[in-house]
């Protein structure tokens, strides 16, 4: 039970936790911090477990539960709370119900919604050996972690003419329907390196040098671009799969 990709999982647990207590608390750059640290555990506990040929059901189930807490709740909670710094008002729920702008930070709550039922479908869906059906958590997690980082780095007097991308509208409707590729019966690329051979790995090593490089460049810019590239990239992989199948 406490072997070391258990408790490695268990380390992306708490560090879920600890997210959703610091963004609560106003420390949103450590929330930001700990769901970083919680994604490359994430990635090192199914690495670990296959190595050390230790992959188990409970491990599996495991690592569902953390990753609802760090790639479900704490996501939604850091949008949430993003979206109503957004519009200044980060203190007080329910102001007044009749102000339809005070439910736009509530469209958050899709982000864990939907984590909910990808993963139970991820546990049960026997095609999801070697590709992913629908966006995994922890991308759609990189994905809207850009906000509230970008949120961050702005200054007092900058927060009034914040860019396009942090308008509470647009960041609500994006935090209602995004979450919708975690279901969508769309096959994607596996990030899991089963070995680290090039013929298997093409578009794997293709998504990590391209994102090295947009880091390098682009630096917090790069997280939405990462995500939208790796779903590019398997749309074109599973249109060569497809062609090859069809030619033989």
């Amino acid at each position: 039970m406490f072997n070391l990709p258990n408790l490695i999982t268990s380390g992306n647990f708490l560090c879920g936790i600890l997210s959703i207590l610091c963004a609560s608390s106003g420390q949103m750059e450590i929330a930001i911090a700990l769901l970083f640290i919680a994604l490359v555990l994430d990635f090192a506990d199914g690495f670990v477990a296959r190595k050390l040929n230790m992959t188990t059901e409970f491990g599996k189930q495991l690592d569902s539960l953390a990753d609802i807490v760090s790639f479900g709740v704490a996501p939604g909670v850091l949008m949430f709370i993003t979206i109503r710094w957004s519009q200044h008002d980060a203190n007080v729920l329910f102001r007044d119900l009749a102000d339809a702008s005070q439910w736009y930070a509530f469209a958050a709550m899709s982000i864990p919604f939907f984590s909910l039922f990808r993963l139970a479908k991820f546990n049960l869906d026997l095609r999801q050996t070697d590709k992913f059906i629908g966006i995994p958590t922890p991308l759609n997690t990189l994905f809207f972690l850009f906000f509230p980082l970008y949120s961050v780095t702005l200054s007092p007097e900058m927060a009034d003419a914040s860019p396009w991308f942090l308008n509470p509208v647009f960041m609500a409707s994006l935090s209602l329907f995004f979450p919708l590729l975690l279901i969508a019966n769309i096959p994607l690329i596996a990030l899991k390196f089963s070995h680290f051979a090039w013929k298997g790995n093409q578009f794997r090593y293709a998504l990590l040098a391209i994102s090295l490089i947009t880091i390098l460049f682009l630096q917090m810019y790069a997280l939405p671009i990462i995500v939208l590239l790796y779903l590019l990239l398997s749309f074109i992989d599973h249109f060569i799969t497809k062609n090859h199948e069809i030619q033989s």
